[in-house]
């Protein structure tokens, strides 16, 4: 059946792309929407415990759009959202000596009932958006534990503590690990990853997060 003037406009109207955060028509953000960046000033907010490069605060729109992605199920957020970090991840690429990138990876209870690894995905498209090599996954998540968001700061660092092995050790020895998490509040959970990889050999662990709470 040829399709009509009226079922053409309906199916642009449902498959145009939409602002990840309010789904206003737009390619990731709408204009109101991508105004309410606020970039992370190298001063910002306290020492973190290991090097972190991170474009954005947590809060407004890109917080709204994280939250669809973790809460609601909506999966392509993370592909919608590549443009407005897949710059930096790229540079700090280049940046390295033999770099890998490694996402920060869920316990499997979690990414069971969550149905997917949200770290996994924003990184995967990130890479795919800057043209660089996939994500491996040369973390895994050993001990269940209570969410970050959860736990007031003190109690973060205990909470993961031993929660991370590397599952391939030879793969680290001498590179650089930029060690991707979608937001870091106090740096707790990238450190508890980081201490099995600088432990294995790697030559550094470098932060990559999408946004910085402040």
């Amino acid at each position: 059946m040829a399709e009509g003037p009226a079922m053409r406009g309906f199916l642009d109207f449902l498959y145009r792309p939409r602002c990840v955060c309010c789904t206003a028509p737009a390619t990731t953000l709408c204009d109101v929407c991508r105004e309410a960046l606020v970039e992370v000033r190298p001063d910002a907010g306290p020492p973190l415990p290991l090097p972190v490069m991170v474009p954005w605060e947590f809060g407004g729109s890109l917080a709204t759009a994280i939250r669809r992605l973790k809460f609601t199920g909506k999966t392509h957020v993370a592909r919608d959202l590549a443009p407005l970090w897949a710059p930096l991840l790229a540079a700090a690429y280049a940046a390295s000596v033999n770099p890998v990138i490694v996402p920060i990876p869920l316990h499997w209870r979690r990414r069971f009932a969550r149905g997917f690894d949200q770290t996994w995905l924003l990184a995967r498209h990130a890479c795919r958006a800057a043209d660089l090599p996939a994500p491996c996954a040369l973390l895994r998540r050993v001990r269940h534990a209570p969410p970050q968001s959860t736990l007031p700061a003190p109690m973060r660092r205990d909470n993961l503590r031993g929660a991370f092995c590397v599952t391939s050790p030879q793969r680290v020895v001498g590179r650089t690990v930029l060690l991707v998490d979608d937001v870091v509040t106090t740096g707790s959970t990238l450190a508890a990853a980081a201490a099995p990889l600088l432990a294995a050999g790697a030559r550094q662990v470098i932060g990559v997060t999408l946004a910085r709470t402040l």
